[in-house]
C-alpha cells in the first residue's frame, strides 16, 4: 500500500455572484476544464449540469476526486446557498472531501495572478444600504510540498461588513489594488481549496455560506412589519 500523499482532481463550485462557475484541476493542479455562466442568465440551475459535463468529459466520478472546493461568499445569498448545497450533496454519498473557500480569497488570488506588481488586494462587494463586504489580502508564497499552490493569498483582515471610508478606499500606491465587484474564477477557488483538501479538508458542518448580515429580503420584511405596527407587544 502506498504511503504517499492523497491524489486526485479537484472540483470547484462558485456562485457568490450573479455568474456561477465550475472548474476542474488535475491531480497535479493543472487546469482541466471550466464553465462560467452566461452574463444575464438568471439563477444557478445550470451549475449542476455544468458539473456533470465537466466530470463526464474526463470520465470521472465524484468518488475519483481529491475533493470539492466551494466558494462560501460573502456575496449572493441564494447563489452561495445553492452551490454549498450542491457541494454537500455530491460529497455526502461518496465520502468526498470538502473545502470551504472564502470567495474573496479566490478573487484576490486571481488579481495577484494578473497583476505581478501587486502586494496587497482589497476586495469590495456591494452589501446594499451604504454597506460593503470587505476583505484584505497580501500576496502569498509557494506552499511547501503542494503543487499548484503558488499565489494562495494571505488573509490580512478577514471578511467583514464596513461603511464610510472603509467601503470606498482610495489607494494611491499601485502595488495596493482595490478590487470591486469581482467574479471569482472557479480555477482560483480550486487552487485555494486544493491546499486545504490535501491537508484533509474541512468538517462538513463548517462548510456553509458565509453570511455577514441578514438578507435584503429579510431586512425589508422586518421594516414593513415594523411600519405596520405588527409584532409589537
Amino acid at each position: 500500500m502506498s504511503g504517499g500523499p492523497p491524489r486526485g482532481p479537484v472540483l470547484a463550485l462558485e456562485a457568490s455572484t450573479l455568474r456561477a462557475g465550475a472548474a476542474l484541476l488535475s491531480p497535479d493542479g493543472e487546469p482541466w476544464g471550466c464553465w462560467l455562466q452566461a452574463e444575464g442568465e438568471p439563477g444557478t440551475a445550470p451549475l449542476a449540469a455544468a458539473v456533470a459535463r465537466l466530470l463526464s468529459e474526463r470520465g470521472l466520478r465524484v468518488a475519483d476526486l481529491l475533493g470539492i472546493a466551494v466558494g462560501v461568499g460573502p456575496g449572493s445569498y441564494t447563489g452561495t446557498r445553492a452551490s454549498v448545497a450542491l457541494a454537500r450533496g455530491l460529497a455526502f454519498p461518496t465520502g468526498a472531501r470538502l473545502a470551504a473557500v472564502v470567495s474573496a480569497a479566490a478573487a484576490a488570488r486571481g488579481e495577484f495572478r494578473r497583476a505581478a506588481a501587486a502586494r496587497s488586494v482589497v476586495v469590495l462587494l456591494d452589501a446594499r444600504r451604504g454597506e460593503a463586504y470587505r476583505a484584505d489580502y497580501a500576496r502569498g508564497s509557494v506552499v511547501a510540498g503542494v503543487v499548484g499552490a503558488e499565489g494562495v493569498p494571505l488573509e490580512s483582515v478577514p471578511p467583514r461588513l464596513v461603511t464610510g471610508a472603509d467601503a470606498d478606499p482610495r489607494l494611491a500606491d499601485p502595488s495596493l489594488i482595490v478590487l470591486r465587484e469581482p467574479v471569482p474564477d472557479a480555477y482560483d477557488v480550486a487552487a485555494v481549496g486544493r491546499t486545504r483538501l490535501l491537508e484533509g479538508g474541512d468538517p462538513p458542518e463548517v462548510v456553509r455560506p458565509l453570511y455577514l448580515k441578514r438578507s435584503h429580503a429579510e431586512i425589508v420584511f422586518d421594516e414593513r412589519v415594523g411600519s405596520q405596527g405588527l409584532g409589537r407587544d
